[in-house]
């Protein structure tokens, strides 16, 4: 049997070894607070939720990757081995990044008082690296050679069909009242605010607005 004096160095030692949780280095795609809620051949999106005062895993971004946030968050990241950096990406923000010959092992916590809500959109294929495709007449929040993110709001929406484009995420960063119609089949959907809307390639559509407040919607067409 251990005696006492044992038992307590044991302890102890084994307090200072690191947490599983601050060892665990993860693909996005499997830390917990990232939530595959959507995946084909082109794109995976993540929707990731962080609570206020809770941390990511250490994970690994290593695919070309969309994202836009929903929530204006306090929050900090931290490359693995290096040290803590302060951010607070504002509702709405774009941005694009290829993670080529540029892999990010970091993680992620919300000092904040409410959740961090952002979306990954992981570009697994391209779609149609061919396509001469010019952007669409909405402002442009940027071009890449892997995908181009557009911003509608109240007075972009004309009913005027967009057809013949490339796979799309729609993103609704705030507003209500935003319909997408399907035009081959008069299909209507209800556009939500803080979530998706995937688009099929060569898909017919526009969008419609009755709601009485302001709207902002991030829309990424891939190529």
């Amino acid at each position: 049997m251990l005696n006492a004096k044992f038992l307590n160095i044991l302890l102890i030692g084994l307090s200072l070894l690191p947490s599983k949780s601050i060892l665990a280095q993860v693909p996005v795609r499997e830390e917990p607070r990232h939530h595959n809620v959507f995946e084909n051949k082109y794109l995976r999106v993540l929707d990731v939720w962080l609570p206020p005062g809770d941390t990511t895993l250490f994970h690994i971004h290593a695919t070309p990757s969309l994202f836009v946030h929903f929530s204006t968050t306090n929050i900090g990241s931290q490359v693995k081995g290096d040290e803590w950096v302060k951010d607070r990406p504002s509702s709405g923000n774009a941005s694009y990044r290829s993670f080529i010959g540029d892999t990010l092992v970091h993680r992620v916590s919300n000092f904040d008082k409410g959740p961090f809500h952002v979306n990954d959109i992981e570009i697994l294929s391209a779609y149609n690296t061919s396509s001469n495709n010019t952007p669409l007449p909405f402002p442009v929040l940027f071009d890449n050679e892997r995908a181009t993110a557009y911003q509608l709001v109240n007075h972009g929406f004309n009913k005027v069909p967009i057809q013949g484009r490339g796979p799309m995420v729609a993103e609704l960063i705030s507003g209500d009242g935003l319909q997408f119609h399907a035009v081959k089949n008069n299909l209507v959907k209800e556009i939500i605010a803080g979530k998706y809307l995937y688009i099929e390639p060569g898909e017919s559509f526009y969008f419609s607005s009755s709601g009485m407040g302001d709207i902002n919607l991030v829309l990424f067409e891939l190529k």
